[in-house]
């Protein structure tokens, strides 16, 4: 890859960077740190996050293609119009994560950047940033299940294995969880059954604190495009 004068190593993904990718990637954070909880009961890692920040999972997401079908394999529902008229798209969305908090789970990425495929392989993101992740789950997350998402986090789960870590992970027959996608009922299900058997319902605590979000046209702005 080429690196401009202007480029500075990111932390989020490991690259040459500009001021405007570095200042997303710090956006990015922001937003998922409001909604961090205290204890960390799953922590499900993806791959990297989506290209625009607009669609980010933390934030208002424009597009709904993953952050849907995720909160509702969780059973998060979204409060519908006829039961909440007062809640625009943005405020369901808030209400949404503010639950996904409060249960105790926490999405991260093996790249806190986006990463297109023309950059390098998937397996080249993994061996090149999951020692950081490892570090950072070891010392600072601390959750009490970890839960991979798409069958590419394969070789994650192997390392996580090797780090001692294998325990405490969340797997479909040895293999990460599949990524719910609308339509798809048998993804759902998997997913679904998967996390159910380590989050039963009577484990939810009410020491996951509750941070309410709200978003303006500033925010998504905030950061630069990608």
């Amino acid at each position: 890859m080429k690196t401009s004068p202007h480029s500075l190593p990111c932390d989020g993904c490991g690259l040459p960077a500009s001021p405007e990718h570095i200042a997303e990637r710090l956006r990015r954070l922001e937003l998922s740190t409001r909604l961090r909880p205290v204890h960390m009961g799953i922590l499900f890692v993806a791959l990297a996050p989506t290209i625009r920040l607009e669609d980010d999972f933390y934030g208002p997401a424009e597009s709904q293609e993953f952050s849907d079908p995720f909160l509702d394999a969780l059973e998060i529902p979204a409060h519908a119009e006829k039961t909440a008229p007062d809640l625009d798209a943005h405020a369901r969305k808030s209400a949404r994560l503010a639950e996904f908090q409060r249960r105790g789970y926490y999405l991260a990425y093996l790249s806190e950047c986006p990463i297109p495929q023309s950059v390098e392989p998937a397996a080249s993101t993994i061996a090149r940033l999951a020692p950081t992740l490892i570090r950072r789950i070891r010392f600072n997350y601390k959750p009490k299940y970890i839960a991979p998402l798409g069958q590419e986090l394969l070789p994650f789960a192997e390392m996580l294995k090797v780090a001692g870590i294998g325990p405490i992970l969340t797997l479909d027959q040895g293999l990460p969880l599949p990524v719910p996608q609308a339509g798809w009922r048998e993804s759902m299900e998997l997913f679904r059954k998967s996390v159910a058997d380590v989050s039963p319902r009577e484990n939810l605590s009410s020491g996951y604190g509750r941070i309410e979000v709200r978003w303006t046209d500033r925010d998504v702005s905030a950061g630069g495009k990608s």
